[in-house]
């Protein structure tokens, strides 16, 4: 799937060679629309439990 051209532009609007750096992170905009099971389990821990605190 083809970029959108506004991802090729600055906050002025400058026109970019490659894709600006605040459009690289795809997942801050564009997120699942479907309510489905993870397709990783998450085993994160804040560090509070692991130090016991």
């Amino acid at each position: 799937m083809k970029i959108s051209q506004t991802h090729f532009s600055d906050r002025d609007g400058n026109d970019l060679a490659n894709i600006s750096a605040r459009r690289y992170f795809c997942t801050q905009c564009h997120v699942p629309q479907v309510d489905s099971a993870p397709l990783v389990e998450n085993t994160f821990q804040p560090v509070g439990a692991i130090s016991g605190k």
